[in-house]
């Protein structure tokens, strides 16, 4: 029985609600032209925003934004190091190539020369503490004793073969260097918003008095918000400008002292645009297209 007779009520209040936003309020540049010449007049308009939450750099971000650049640059270290590693692990497996083909091949001495000649060079490029070869100009410190290997071809053999057993021991499989922590870090970061919303718990947001804006400048199809009084300085965690309703104005027995305007102002709202403006009664009635419809 109780729901049979709320459910009319609640009806009721729903149609009041939709027929507040759709009796809207229509202005236009020709009318309020018009309306001026008539002598119609009203007081300053105020365009109004609910502004945006006081930000700062959020700690997490700066954080992973370091991590990252010092990952990168360890990165980059691990890269160089990697490259310089692949170009070693290259040369010694020519040098090994070299000594090896020269030991293999039945061409004359002097033709297959040329093969321990370019792996000397290789080796001393790599710091290899390695006799292969050596001249005038290569090696040329250890020209002795390679002379004596060339006039024992049987020493040379067993030289060559110990050079061969002691390049093996260095030939390993590189590991490629793991990347992982740039990768995940560079997730991370895109996933992590840059700034934060400040919190300031004693601070009220609301809507916000913007800049005073010509007559003219309203237009398009607006409904009434509500009525509101305007601070005219920071009160009660409440911001200069901010628009107040009568409620909290008395609930917080704040001083008609910090007031902007002597009453309250009428906050509308575009229905399109969703833009806001604070406007007093003699603007509404004397403005709005509907209010003129039957005048002359």
């Amino acid at each position: 029985m109780k729901s049979f007779f709320l459910l009319p009520v609640i009806i009721f209040w729903a149609v009041c609600s939709v027929y507040a936003q759709e009796a809207n309020l229509e202005f236009n540049r020709l009318n309020t032209r018009k309306q001026t010449l008539k002598g119609h007049t009203t007081s300053q308009i105020y365009s109004i925003a609910l502004p945006e939450a006081e930000k700062m750099l959020n700690p997490e971000y700066v954080k992973l934004k370091n991590d990252l650049e010092i990952a990168i640059i360890d990165s980059t270290s691990k890269s160089i190091e990697y490259s310089k590693a692949i170009d070693r692990f290259n040369d010694v497996l020519t040098i090994r190539s070299h000594v090896s083909a020269f030991m293999n091949s039945n061409d004359l001495f002097g033709n297959k020369l040329i093969l321990l000649k370019e792996a000397q060079i290789l080796a001393l490029k790599q710091n290899i503490k390695v006799l292969l070869y050596s001249d005038d100009q290569i090696n040329e410190k250890m020209q002795a004793g390679f002379l004596l290997l060339k006039l024992k071809p049987e020493e040379m053999k067993q030289h060559l073969n110990r050079v061969l057993l002691a390049l093996d021991n260095v030939i390993v499989p590189l590991e490629q260097p793991d990347y992982q922590d740039v990768i995940v870090l560079r997730r991370k970061l895109r996933q992590t918003d840059k700034m934060i919303a400040i919190d300031k718990p004693n601070n009220k947001k609301g809507y916000t008095l913007q800049h005073a804006i010509g007559a003219e400048h309203v237009t398009g199809n607006f409904f009434e918000v509500g009525r509101y009084f305007v601070l005219n300085a920071p009160t009660n965690g409440f911001s200069k400008g901010q628009l107040i309703t009568q409620r909290t104005f008395l609930n917080y027995g704040i001083s008609k002292k910090k007031l902007s305007f002597n009453g309250t102002k009428v906050l509308i709202k575009n229905i399109d645009t969703e833009e806001m403006y604070l406007v007093d009664n003699n603007f509404l009635d004397g403005f709005s297209v509907k209010s003129q419809e039957g005048t002359l």
